[in-house]
């Protein structure tokens, strides 16, 4: 097995973050202006992020 300098799965969620926001920006603008902030900003870890935008996006389908 190769161990990698950056998990896999970290990766991944870092490059699903801007798909996303951009999801989020069509169901609640004001949600996504606030994530994209946060993602500019680096203001919260990426994994936390993720999910926060994870939460958002299954609240506003349901």
């Amino acid at each position: 097995m190769i161990d990698f300098p950056i998990d896999p799965e970290f990766l991944k969620k870092r490059k699903a973050i801007p798909e996303k926001i951009a999801e989020l920006s069509y169901k609640n603008e004001q949600a996504a202006i606030k994530y994209m902030r946060i993602w500019g900003e680096k203001a919260m870890p990426i994994t936390d992020l993720f999910d926060e935008l994870v939460v958002a996006l299954s609240e506003e389908a349901g």
